[in-house]
């Protein structure tokens, strides 16, 4: 007995050293997403899509809605990747950058909108205002362009479903025809509803901040050349925008 007790106990060191290598290993390389810690020592869960000598694009993990954001580097200390990799960012760039505005520069505190997104309108700097632009425009265009096409098919599958119908004595054509000419308008009308709805809203929208940047004396078009650095495949590249 005292024998076979031995054997066992002489193999444990190698299993709790086996044991100790895996979980240093695991806490190595086990991170789940990017985090951000900013120079306040605060930490953001983020999914990071593109990184630039200028700011960091990423979508934050810990709202529900994860919408596309992005932080200046001035206020980021260290990057850790997800893939084990850590960016020390404090140490290259100096803190206190001042962007061309700041959040809130141009809203009257006292009287803020109570509709929030003209509060959020009024409260974004003018590069976000220029982001909100793009998008809503965009959606206002894909609205519009729904609802044409989808009132020409409304058209179309209507004037088919009569001529179907119309032609020749059999029971069939009247069946696919009525059919034809009332389930195509219907299915068209409403799409092209909801297009049109989208188009205006969006459409408003747009023009909401298109007057807000308007007030503001800043430009609806912008052009940037801004160096972009990708910290996952370790290269660089220039990056042509404009923005409309």
């Amino acid at each position: 007995m005292r024998a076979h007790t031995l054997r066992n106990t002489h193999f444990l060191p190698f299993i709790c050293l086996f044991f100790l290598l895996a979980g240093t290993a695991s806490a190595q390389t086990g991170r789940k997403n990017d985090v951000i810690i900013k120079r306040d020592s605060s930490r953001i869960q983020a999914l990071i899509t593109q990184m630039s000598y200028e700011k960091i694009n990423y979508r934050d993990l810990s709202k529900a809605d994860s919408a596309a954001t992005y932080i200046y580097l001035d206020q980021v200390a260290r990057v850790l990747l997800k893939n084990g990799k850590n960016i020390n960012v404090k140490d290259s760039i100096p803190p206190g950058r001042i962007p061309p505005d700041s959040v809130g520069q141009y809203a009257d505190m006292n009287n803020l909108p109570t509709d929030p997104f003209e509060k959020s309108v009024v409260m974004a700097n003018s590069d976000q205002l220029r982001d909100k632009y793009e998008y809503h425009n965009n959606r206002a265009i894909d609205g519009k362009t729904g609802a044409i096409v989808f009132t020409s098919v409304a058209v179309a599958t209507l004037v088919s479903g009569i001529i179907v119908a119309s032609t020749g004595d059999s029971p069939d054509n009247k069946t696919i025809g009525t059919s034809l000419a009332i389930a195509g308008p219907a299915v068209g009308v409403v799409f092209g509803l909801i297009g049109f709805k989208n188009y205006k809203i969006h459409s408003k929208r747009a023009d909401k901040i298109k007057t807000e940047l308007q007030r503001r004396n800043q430009p609806l078009t912008t052009f940037s050349i801004t160096p972009h650095v990708d910290p996952f495949s370790k290269s660089a590249r220039l990056g042509l925008r404009l923005s409309f």
